[in-house]
């Protein structure tokens, strides 16, 4: 099994770890025979086991790299990356086992062999390697990247081609194959030495463990190669015994680079930033005295060498004048884009890059979660307090929530009110309190210059990769959790796999809905209202929308009001209920029940400049008297635009028609709006009202309320009266008007005009 543990270590498979333990217990062996003098002696040169040993260190590390390439997990460019190196290697120690066995007994040795093409191979799988790694990790590179890798890639180059090149000699009657092989091996490691250290530069110095192998690994084996040729050139006989497992070293780290679990780009550290300028420095500066040296020995430096320290200079040179141009420009412009400049977290886009980062190869088995936090009714402040208000309690909001999470969590704020979290390596358990965390910090009370504010806000959480393995279907999924949470009112909700047929109810519900409203399928209930007097004559009833759905049966509100407002079919909806209310008004007047009816508003109404035209509209098509139509809202129906919803509450009063402000008692500024609403009724709200027989805070709201409204000159009228107790209580306050399933539940017309009837003939018959 592989995967993280809880500290985060990368656990290998048994196979391939008892393959690694077997590979350092060959090396030290290597190390034993074949480094100490004395004992390369004792052995002899041609010693079997040395060659035995040699071949399984050579091929040992390809069938490890090679083992990586075709893990389940490995993606379609790493995978060919480390097949092409763990192939190259495998053509390696198949070229040094034929050379041990057909060439080495040879005297005198070939200078071409079958082994030459099968070593060579290594190289090309060694550079395109490389480069899939590179561009499967950093599909963009900067220029000044790109100016990285070339002055780095030069610099060892040239730097590498002084000895390599020291090797390149035609002895007389060489032919043009041998010197073609002759040259090949320098030109090769010249060609290594260069990406090793400018595929590194490129990476911007990244000092995770997978590249720290690959480069010291590739590394040890230049340098291996290098001392073997320069001794070979020398005519050192026998060569040093270190040199052999210097090459096994290299290859040993390339495997432990293939197995290591690549990390994921995150922000660049301020050292690796200091590393991304001063290295390229330090290789310029080496370049100019690699040539400063040359000119001093005459001669000295091959043209080579001399020509690529050039190149390494030039691109410094490039690169400082790109880095003054634009370091801050560009600093300035990624700060900006990925910070939102009202709080200073990272903005939406910052959130979204680091979110997908994460996503990116992450394997089934490691955790991660997404969460989206949303303010309730932050409208509402907005409207109330001004805007000024509005963005210094999202500054509070964002520094309070920054502080309860801690680094851990990447906290951005996404637009508005609305807030997102990205939390790695986080299951559904840590997120929860992580959640319950960030919920606990709003509690407190903000303190403003105006006001002291208490916030609440909704979370949904979306889990990888139950909920989704893609970035659009986390955050969609996360979205309709936190819609879920806003709903029900819990506070934090997870997706639980729940968004897609929520979202297919959702749309399927609307479109039927559409239809319904073209076929005449709304319908209204009715519950009346009445007075608070022994006799109880009714003063009016309000009227309550209904779906006739042709399957489902009798639809209650809840269930499809909010779709219609979403879906901006809100007016189309009041129209429908204005003519319903006003023809069965019409109906109930020409049977002689003198009643008024009250409809409810959306908030989307009293931004229609039409809509007090339609209203009269209505009244008339009936030869209706504004006294028969009442016209409830809701606080939050003025916060959206106060001043447009204040003239069209004028406009209808004026025409005659009465307003009420239903549940009242549960906005935030319940008492600041009195003073500016023309308003005749308080419809105070049924948590209130049920309990105020036995509870006595409720029963010292509604009779403060009670005498709120009689002091300004409005109606109060309560909701919720469930028995004859309650009903009691508020004849003792002084209540005006009550309506509830003590008095009477809502049903549609025709059993509510046998309730008036039956109600209005009790009332006429003397006790």
């Amino acid at each position: 099994m592989t995967g993280r543990t809880h500290a985060g270590t990368w656990q290998l498979p048994r196979p391939v770890f008892a393959a690694f333990v077997m590979l350092g217990v060959l090396l030290l062996v290597q190390i034993v025979v074949e480094v100490p003098p004395a004992v390369r002696r004792w052995l002899g040169e041609d010693w079997f086991g040395g060659e035995i040993l040699t071949d399984t260190l050579y091929l040992l590390p390809a069938l490890l790299v090679l083992a990586r390439a075709w893990r389940p997990e490995t993606g379609r460019r790493e995978r060919a990356a480390w097949t092409l190196l763990g192939t190259g290697l495998v053509s390696y120690a198949v070229g040094n086992g034929y050379w041990y066995t057909w060439i080495r007994p040879l005297d005198p040795e070939p200078l071409v062999t079958f082994a030459d093409p099968l070593w060579l191979m290594l190289y090309p799988g060694f550079y395109a390697g490389l480069m899939l790694l590179l561009k499967d990790r950093l599909p963009r590179m900067s220029p000044s990247a790109w100016l990285d890798g070339v002055i780095a890639s030069a610099c060892a180059a040239a730097f590498a081609s002084l000895p390599f090149l020291a090797t390149v000699a035609a002895e007389p009657g060489t032919t043009m194959l041998a010197l073609i092989v002759n040259f090949s091996y320098p030109a090769a490691d010249i060609a290594l030495a260069g990406c090793v250290l400018g595929a590194w530069a490129l990476t911007g110095w990244r000092t995770e463990p997978m590249w720290l192998l690959m480069v010291a690994g590739m590394t040890l084996f230049t340098v291996a190669d290098a001392v073997y040729l320069v001794e070979l050139f020398r005519a050192v006989d026998p060569l040093p015994g270190w040199i052999e497992p210097l090459w096994t070293l290299g290859l040993a780290a390339i495997a432990g680079a293939a197995w290591q679990r690549p990390e994921r780009r995150r922000q660049r550290q301020t050292g690796r930033m200091w590393a991304s300028v001063a290295l390229p420095a330090v290789f310029a500066c080496a370049c100019m005295t690699l040539l400063l040296y040359g000119s001093w020995q005459y001669s000295a430096l091959p043209r080579v060498s001399s020509v690529l320290a050039a190149v390494a200079i030039s691109a410094a040179v490039l690169r400082m004048l790109l880095t003054v141009r634009t370091a801050e420009a560009l600093a300035d412009a990624r700060r900006e884009a990925r910070t939102d400049d009202l709080t200073g977290l990272p903005n939406r886009r910052l959130f979204v890059e680091r979110l997908q980062e994460e996503l990116h190869g992450r394997p089934a088995q490691q955790p991660l979660t997404v969460a989206l936090l949303d303010l309730d009714r932050f409208k509402e402040v907005n409207d109330s307090f001004g805007h000024d208000v509005g963005d210094r309690l999202l500054q509070l909001v964002a520094a309070r929530l920054s502080g309860a999470l801690g680094d851990h969590v990447v906290l951005a704020r996404l637009g508005g009110d609305e807030f997102g979290l990205v939390m790695p390596d986080q299951g559904e358990e840590e997120a929860r309190e992580t959640g319950l965390a960030a919920l606990e910090a709003l509690r407190a009370p903000f303190v403003l210059d105006e006001v002291a504010l208490h916030v609440d806000a909704s979370i949904g959480v979306a889990a990888f990769p139950r909920d989704g393995a893609d970035r659009p279907t986390m955050l969609r999924r996360a979205d309709v959790a936190m819609y879920a949470a806003k709903s029900a009112h819990t506070r934090l909700a997870f997706a639980a796999g729940r968004d897609d047929e929520e979202a297919r109810h959702r749309l399927t519900t609307l479109e039927e809905f559409r239809t319904g409203l073209s076929r005449g399928e709304l319908l209204l209930h009715y519950q009346p209202q009445v007075a608070v007097t022994p006799g109880r004559e009714v003063v009016g009833l309000e009227a309550l929308i209904r779906w006739n759905h042709p399957v489902r049966g009798l639809v209650f509100p809840d269930s499809f009001l909010p779709i219609a407002e979403s879906a901006g079919l809100m007016d189309l909806v009041t129209a429908e209920v204005l003519d319903l209310a006003c023809r069965q008004c019409r109906e109930w007047r020409n049977a002689g029940l003198d009643v008024s009816v009250a409809v409810n508003l959306s908030p989307t109404n009293l931004l229609d400049p039409a809509f007090p035209a339609r209203v009269a509209e209505a009244l008339d098509r009936y030869g209706l008297p504004p006294s028969a139509l009442d016209l409830e809202i809701t606080e939050g129906v003025l916060m959206k635009d106060a001043d447009t919803s204040l003239r069209l509450l004028t406009a209808l009063r004026a025409q005659g028609l009465r307003i009420a402000v239903d549940d009242y008692g549960t906005g935030y500024s319940s008492l600041s709006y009195l003073q500016r609403l023309p308003v005749d009724d308080l419809k105070l709200d049924r948590a209130f009202v049920g309990a105020c027989d036995t509870d006595p805070r409720s029963a010292a709201i509604v009779q403060s309320t009670v005498g709120l409204a009689h002091s300004l000159g409005l109606r109060i009228i309560a909701e919720g009266v469930e028995n004859e107790e309650v009903f009691a209580c508020l004849a003792a306050y002084g209540c005006d008007v009550a309506q509830g399933y003590g008095i009477a539940r809502p049903a549609p017309a025709d059993r509510v005009t046998e309730w008036l009837r039956d109600h209005t003939a009790r009332l006429r018959t003397p006790a």
